[in-house]
C-alpha cells in the first residue's frame, strides 16, 4: 500500500528494497523468501497440533490502564496453518508452491478490557514456523496487532528477518500516521509477543533448557500504550521449577528496562501457561481449556461453546 506523498520522505526502507518494491504487482509486499528449513518439526508436535483444531484458553485478566488497574478477559488461540512465504499470508487456497507454503503455528491474542465509559479491543497474531526457521525454534516471522477504543483504531505489524525486522504503523495518531521503517534488532534477538510460544516447549526445549540473555524486541501492545518506537532492549529471561496451585510448572521470569513479569507454564502436557503477573500490576489467570474447530461454530447456538473456556454465553 503506497504511503500518501507526505509521508514518502520518511521511510527509511533500503534503496534495494524499495527498488524491488517497483518489480512485484501492486498491494504485494516485498518480503524475502522463507530461509532453508533447519529442523522438521517432529512427528510428535503433528500428533498434537495437526488434528485440525485449535486450542482456545481463556484468562481472567487485570491490566493497568491510565494509572488503574482493569478488569477484563483474554483468550489465547493457538493453531497450526500454512502460510505463503512470499507474502506471509495464509495460503488458504493452497496456491502457494510448494517450497513456499510454510506451516506455522499461529497464535491470536485477544484483550478485551474497559475504561470509564469506553471499551477497549486488543488483537496481537504471531505467526511463528514450525520448521526451525532463523534462530530459536517458533522464531515469529510475522507479529502483527491491531487496537480499538472509541478514540480511534491502530495497525502494526513486523516481519523478522534474521538480525532485524520490518515495521509498518497506521495510527490515528498524528506524531505517528503511516510510517514503514526497518530496525536492527541484533542477533538471536527474540521477541516478547512469541515468548507465549516459544516458553511452552510444545517441540523441544526452548533457548537450549536454560537461562537466556540478550536483545528482547517488546511486545507490540507494550509500546503501544507507551507511545514509544519499537526498539529492541538488554533483556534477561531466567527460569525455574515451581508450583502453581499445586501443579509443578516451569517459572519463566523476563526482565527488561524496568518491566518485571513471571509466567507459569505447567510441566505436563500440553504445557499450557497457567498465568503470569507483572511488577506493573497486570495479571492473567487460566480459567478453562477446549480444542475445537472454532470457525465452524458461527451458527446460532455457537455461544454455548464460550463455558469450554471459562466465558459466559451470550444468552
Amino acid at each position: 500500500m503506497p504511503l500518501p506523498p507526505r509521508r514518502r520522505d520518511a521511510l527509511t526502507l533500503p534503496i534495494a528494497l524499495l527498488i524491488a518494491a517497483a518489480q512485484i504487482p501492486a498491494g504485494a509486499r516485498p518480503v524475502a523468501p522463507p530461509p532453508v528449513v533447519r529442523a522438521p518439526a517432529s512427528s510428535g508436535f503433528w500428533q498434537s497440533w495437526g488434528d485440525g483444531r485449535a486450542e482456545l484458553s481463556g484468562y481472567d485478566l487485570v491490566t493497568p490502564r491510565y494509572g488503574a488497574p482493569r478488569k477484563g478477559e483474554m483468550v489465547l488461540i493457538y493453531v497450526t496453518e500454512d502460510m505463503d512465504g512470499r507474502t506471509w499470508i495464509k495460503d488458504d487456497r493452497g496456491e502457494a508452491p510448494a517450497e513456499q507454503r510454510v506451516p506455522v503455528l499461529k497464535l491470536n491474542q485477544v484483550l478485551k478490557f474497559r475504561t470509564g465509559i469506553y471499551p477497549y479491543s486488543v488483537m496481537t497474531s504471531v505467526f511463528a514456523p514450525v520448521n526451525g526457521y532463523d534462530g530459536e525454534r517458533f522464531s515469529p516471522a510475522k507479529i502483527s496487532l491491531s487496537a480499538q477504543e472509541w478514540c480511534g483504531h491502530v495497525f502494526h505489524a513486523i516481519w523478522p528477518a534474521g538480525p532485524r525486522f520490518r515495521s509498518e504503523i497506521h495510527s490515528y495518531f498524528s506524531g505517528e500516521g503511516d510510517a514503514q521503517e526497518e530496525v536492527e534488532a541484533g542477533e538471536n534477538a527474540l521477541y516478547e509477543d512469541a515468548l507465549l510460544i516459544q516458553m511452552r516447549e510444545l517441540d523441544g526445549p526452548f533457548a537450549g533448557g536454560a537461562d537466556w540473555s540478550g536483545p528482547l524486541v517488546p511486545s507490540l501492545w507494550a509500546r503501544r500504550k507507551e507511545h514509544v518506537p519499537l526498539r529492541p532492549v538488554p533483556a534477561t529471561l531466567r527460569r525455574s521449577a515451581a508450583a502453581r496451585d499445586g501443579v509443578p510448572v516451569h517459572r519463566f521470569v523476563l526482565a527488561y528496562a524496568g518491566v518485571t513479569r513471571t509466567f507459569d507454564v505447567e510441566q505436563a502436557a500440553p504445557h499450557r501457561i497457567l498465568g503470569w503477573s507483572g511488577a506493573d500490576g497486570e495479571s492473567a489467570t487460566l480459567r478453562r481449556t477446549a480444542r475445537l474447530a472454532y470457525w465452524k461454530l458461527n451458527t446460532p447456538g455457537g455461544e454455548e461453546y464460550l463455558k469450554q473456556i471459562g466465558l459466559a454465553s451470550a444468552d
